[in-house]
């Protein structure tokens, strides 16, 4: 006869939480918060067996996912989705590295699919705006006027050099909203 006390959610399972982070109630359902902390394997012998090291461990002791602030992926499992498979790190001391449950990858940022330099050549010109033509322009520096010396209103192409740009954001992510990680430690 099968056992009707016990979960159908498998010990190890991590969900989404969108509830209040109360984390007195969530452990008197099952469930800890994946905040990172250090369990002992004796007290909690159904989730070690389930996750093991995977997040780290120590002399008696393994560590809960840490996913405060992170996103989840699948293991790549050799489907070739992951090209930075082989340099992911464990999350915590003890913990598995690579293509298994647990590693961590550090920020990265996709190439952009267009060049953001100018050619190596340099040729190119800058537009140069509110120019004064004529000998009625105002002093630009002390007496120094800044009459332009034609009509043209861009520089000419010598001057090798580039342009570097600058800026952007701290990280690349697409557009989220927070949920509490939870991770099923008894049935």
């Amino acid at each position: 006869m099968a056992d009707t006390t016990s979960s159908p959610i498998p010990v190890g399972t991590i969900v989404a939480f969108a509830g209040e982070l109360d984390n007195s109630w969530l452990q008197s359902q099952g469930w800890f918060y994946c905040d990172g902390s250090q369990l002992d394997q004796a007290t909690y012998p159904a989730l070690y067996a389930a996750i093991g090291g995977n997040y780290g461990a120590g002399h008696g002791t393994f560590f809960l996912p840490d996913l405060r602030g992170r996103f989840t992926r699948a293991v790549d499992l050799g489907a070739g989705r992951d090209p930075y498979v082989l340099t992911r790190t464990p999350s915590n001391n003890g913990g598995l590295s690579g293509n298994n449950p647990g590693s961590a990858q550090d920020c990265h940022t996709g190439l952009p699919t267009n060049s953001f330099t100018t050619s190596s050549s340099g040729d190119h010109t800058h537009p140069v705006q509110h120019l004064p033509t004529d000998t009625e322009g105002l002093a630009v520096a002390g007496s120094h006027y800044g009459i332009w010396p034609d009509s043209n209103s861009q520089t000419d192409t010598a001057g090798d050099h580039n342009h570097t740009l600058s800026g952007g954001d701290a990280e690349t992510r697409p557009i989220n909203k927070y949920v509490y990680f939870l991770i099923k430690f008894n049935g």
